[in-house]
């Protein structure tokens, strides 16, 4: 599940970072909001979770880096809903906004980037 209840009343949930990690990295070839360079694969580098339900998903083919920042909804699947919301470029002083907005602008974020040595994905901040 991508959420988890946090209160009896059915309207408090936290987002289940490990199955939202896990998804959007097997699925980034199909979710990114366009194809990598020179026939590649996408591979994600970073995800930012931003409070809330929302997240910023970074990925890279070898050539060029990309970034958007998704919505999550609730769902009873294994499968999240979300909408992606903006789309970045890497610029002079981090990510540029190409399309759509950035909302959560300025959240605190807790990071998380996959570590090879441990084979997973570990919290860096």
């Amino acid at each position: 599940m991508v959420f988890k209840e946090a209160g009896r009343d059915g309207y408090d949930y936290n987002l289940d970072r490990e199955d939202v990690i896990e998804f959007f990295t097997q699925k980034i070839n199909e979710v990114s909001p366009e194809p990598p360079v020179l026939g590649g694969k996408w591979l994600v580098t970073r995800f930012r979770f931003a409070g809330g339900n929302t997240v910023y998903v970074e990925y890279e083919d070898g050539h060029i880096a990309r970034a958007f920042l998704l919505i999550l909804t609730k769902t009873v699947a294994t499968a999240p809903d979300y909408r992606i919301i903006g789309f970045f470029e890497p610029g002079p002083l981090g990510y540029k906004l190409l399309a759509g907005e950035d909302s959560a602008i300025g959240r605190p974020q807790e990071i998380y980037e996959h570590n090879e040595t441990a084979g997973k994905w570990i919290k860096v901040n």
